[in-house]
């Protein structure tokens, strides 16, 4: 569109216009336009996060957790009888992506979900959601309790979400929260407790 109004100027000056008026009026055009284009461009950049940022939080959503019966899995039988009793008996534990070998620590956007098969058949998730959340217990991880409305392997909802489960719930049991049984694990492995999601084991 500048250059459309800067074309049409210069043929107006082709009249018998001074040249060297014509280059007078038309270099500050050319200067401003030049301007603009910098200062849009600055403009975009600030709006724009560093690509180093873009993974640094990931925020779960009930559609991050859809799909989780199709993940990677490991099926146990836990019998750790200094755990609160509804987290004992079957589970499956399904991780969305597991990790690269030599990692210390699991990846911002991990997503681990375990399904009790007791009695109780409670669903329960750890994100690695990063940012610093949750620093003074498990750093960088949310903690979340999932329903599958109807049934295995139907719509799933985030019953709950953050350091916890909410005032008069429990976390399988745990009126505690999550962070003091997962914090007594560790930072070895990055707060993740499960035998089978050893990060020295891949």
């Amino acid at each position: 569109m500048c250059l459309e109004y800067e074309n049409s100027f210069q043929i107006h000056l082709r009249g018998g216009a001074d040249p060297r008026l014509a280059a007078w009026l038309l270099e500050p055009r050319r200067t401003m336009t030049r301007a603009i284009v910098i200062v849009m461009m600055l403009a975009a950049c600030g709006h724009s996060a560093p690509a180093g940022d873009a993974a640094d939080v990931f925020i779960a959503f009930n559609t991050t957790f859809a799909p989780f019966r199709t993940w990677t899995s490991f099926a146990d039988d836990l019998e750790d009888t200094s755990l609160p009793v509804a987290v004992l008996g079957p589970r499956t534990q399904y991780i969305n992506q597991l990790p690269a070998s030599g990692l210390t620590e699991f990846p911002i956007g991990t997503v681990i979900v375990e399904a009790r098969e007791n009695a109780e058949m409670k669903i329960f998730a750890g994100v690695k959601r990063g940012g610093g959340f949750n620093r003074p217990g498990a750093p960088n991880w949310e903690w979340f309790e999932l329903d599958e409305m109807n049934g295995p392997g139907s719509q799933v909802a985030i019953q709950w979400r953050g350091y916890g489960p909410p005032n008069g719930d429990t976390y399988g049991g745990d009126p505690n929260t999550c962070n003091n049984c997962h914090a007594s694990c560790g930072a070895t492995n990055d707060f993740v407790c499960s035998p089978d999601l050893q990060l020295a084991s891949f």
